[in-house]
């Protein structure tokens, strides 16, 4: 992965490959300096869309200071005027315009002294009372985005399946709730089912969520399955079969950890005979061997000779949990030459482990680092990492909270067909200095090869939080099954000697 991240990190460098970067009800666009631009090789810009209002906002950034520039939308049949920009002494301006309802199809221009100075990728857009969006990397590829709509039915044109559901369930002890609605579905095989999590603690609490006995060949998603009650906490748990699950009643558990307490929720799903002739065009879902780790720690920062909890979860390619895998822990001082802490243990029923150290009085302050990894016979092993700061630090500290997909409107969802645009949107804190961070998204296929990538830098102050997202365009060649979306950040380009600090995943998938 790392090569192709290299390679892709110098055309990006280069300015060949367009970038696609969307806030809620946002889409920004960069601009990228022409061919014939003269402007200074520091200078950037963006515009942004405002998907509801059609307003129109261009930033330029270190461009030619005091001179001023053109905005329009270039389109086949007509150039549309959006303003001019005057730039101040550090070459820094902006304009604001809006676009009424309708259909644009072109790029963002912008000119200086009759020179086309800047360009963005070329973009379709249908701006109405609720406004929808696409947008294309390259003149040759167009995306048109739909809204998923929420019934009790889904038809597509390879497969009609009836969900039906029965009332909800739910766990508590104590002042903690967890509720999951409905407690029984049943939907054909190779159509998914949607369960509605709501989690209420009567304090701030952490939350890891997993789910076991998993139907075979089906995949669980959960949007999201890491986050904080505060005091409540919302997810979905979404479970894609497959046209050859087998068909039954399924008893799967929900397990939540709130707060270092374990919850087992007992949901049902019963896959009934699919109608639809398995082709190459069906949903369909691989056996998967592999382990997925996830660990975190119950802060972020904390002071000498305090106590560190550290938790996580084991699952399949599935998402399914896995029970008594060999988990191996330890925590490394700033240095990396200082081992802190170090321990074996096994996961339980649920997946779950949890283990807790005291940090030395004289710890040294500065960014921890603590690796876990998983093994089980008959899977692959999978290991990864988290940091956090003791007192100050002089280096960066950097997790993933979140990092889930969209559509368009920024509704979480973990299914999409052929034309959807989806956004993955990642959300970053950093605990230690500041720096100027590389935000990575990478996707991969149902085979495990990646098939796009996209970066954005983006200055990470000490103790800020980020939010960012990436938009993903699905075209009609591509094939059903499950996507993986890879999260990372890197203190600098990797081409240019970077180091991953953090990574997290999300799954959605493509149906038929």
């Amino acid at each position: 992965m790392l090569s192709i991240v290299a390679a892709i990190s110098a055309a990006q460098t280069a300015g060949v490959m367009p970038r696609l970067v969307s806030a809620e009800n946002t889409l920004t666009l960069q601009l990228f300096r022409a061919p014939t631009s003269t402007e200074p090789s520091s200078a950037t810009g963006t515009v942004q869309v405002n998907l509801q209002s059609g307003q129109v906002r261009i930033e330029l950034k270190q461009a030619t200071p005091s001179s001023d520039y053109i905005a329009l939308f270039a389109t086949s049949a007509t150039n549309i005027q959006l303003g001019t920009i005057t730039t101040d002494s550090g070459g820094d301006g902006s304009s604001e315009a809006t676009l009424g309802a309708g259909n644009y199809l072109g790029l963002f221009q912008i000119t200086r002294g009759d020179i086309l100075q800047f360009i963005t990728a070329d973009t379709s857009l249908t701006l109405t009372a609720t406004s929808s969006l696409s947008v294309t990397g390259s003149a040759s590829t167009t995306a048109t985005s739909t809204q998923n709509s929420t019934s009790q039915t889904t038809t597509t044109s390879q497969i009609t399946s009836t969900e039906t559901s029965t009332n909800q369930t739910t766990t508590s002890a104590g002042p903690t709730r967890v509720q999951v609605d409905p407690s029984l579905r049943t939907i054909s095989a190779g159509a998914f089912a949607k369960f509605n999590i709501n989690i209420r603690a009567n304090q701030t609490a952490n939350v890891l969520l997993a789910a076991r006995a998993v139907p075979p060949r089906s995949v669980a998603i959960f949007t999201q399955n890491l986050g904080v009650a505060n005091p409540e906490f919302h997810s979905t748990l979404t479970i894609v079969t497959s046209a050859d699950t087998p068909i039954g009643t399924y008893g799967i558990t929900l397990i939540a950890l709130v707060g270092g307490q374990e919850f087992d929720t007992q949901i049902g799903l019963e896959v009934t005979a699919s109608s639809t002739t398995i082709t190459s065009q069906t949903t369909s879902i691989a056996a998967g061997v592999g382990l997925s780790i996830a660990l975190s720690t119950d802060q972020h920062s904390y002071d000498p000779n305090a106590t560190v909890n550290l938790q996580g979860r084991v699952t399949d390619d599935s998402g399914s949990a896995v029970a008594d895998a060999g988990v191996s822990v330890q925590v490394d001082g700033p240095t990396g030459a200082e081992i802190v802490f170090l321990s074996s243990l096994k996961t339980d029923a649920a997946g779950v482990f949890q283990v807790t150290f005291k940090l030395p009085a004289s710890a040294t302050g500065g960014t921890f680092t603590a690796f876990a990894t998983a093994t089980k016979g008959g899977f692959a092993s999978a290991t990864t990492h988290t940091t956090f700061v003791v007192g100050t630090s002089s280096t960066p500290s950097v997790v993933i909270k979140e990092v889930y997909a969209t559509d368009m409107s920024a509704t979480r969802t973990t299914t999409f067909s052929a034309g959807q645009t989806v956004l993955i949107w990642i959300v970053v804190e950093n605990s230690g200095a500041t720096f100027e961070g590389v935000i990575w998204v990478q996707i991969r296929d149902p085979n495990g090869t990646p098939i796009w990538i996209q970066f954005q830098i983006s200055q990470l102050g000490t103790g800020q939080t980020v939010k960012i997202a990436f938009g993903f365009a699905i075209t009609t060649n591509m094939k059903s099954g499950l996507y993986t979306a890879n999260a990372l950040v890197s203190d600098k380009l990797i081409s240019q000697g970077g180091t991953f600090l953090a990574s997290a995943n999300t799954e959605f998938a493509l149906t038929a």
